[in-house]
């Protein structure tokens, strides 16, 4: 499935050649301060089936870990994607599509970040941290059903 996305300011623009490999939401303290947010809700894909396809020139940059590089516009400052070259992954932000995503949030992880303020009630899986190998073979099983 092909989706496509942009920023807030329509000058950066990419898609996708793939569907989500799974989705979710993220409560962790430093999604919530990328996203400014309760949560970030993300989608991913293998990088290979992601492209920007205008405004390269100005994506921002900040280097999380060696594992995690999140991307902004620079014009606008809308948070669009996280690159994990370790695993040859990009994590759109879902919010960012304008196209339906492939696959609905399945899960929340890092559930034990989870602000006061915010609640969980949609009855999809909760982790704490992030989930173990064997639940992101499940949510990746889920997502092709």
């Amino acid at each position: 499935m092909r989706m496509n996305g942009s920023c807030l300011c329509g000058s950066v623009r990419y898609e996708t050649s793939g569907p989500l490999l799974y989705a979710g939401y993220c409560h962790c303290s430093q999604c919530r301060k990328f996203s400014g947010s309760a949560l970030s809700a993300f989608g991913g894909l293998y990088a290979a089936s992601f492209f920007v396809v205008q405004g390269a020139d100005l994506l921002g940059s900040y280097e999380k870990t060696p594992a995690k590089r999140m991307r902004f516009c620079t014009q606008c400052g809308s948070s669009l994607f996280t690159e994990k070259p370790l695993s040859n992954t990009v994590h759109l932000r879902l919010g960012t599509l304008d196209t339906e995503p492939s696959v609905w949030p399945q899960f929340h992880v890092h559930v034990e970040s989870l602000p006061t303020w915010s609640t969980i009630c949609d009855g999809l899986p909760c982790v704490d941290g992030n989930p173990t190998e064997q639940q992101t073979d499940d949510f990746r099983d889920q997502a092709r059903a």
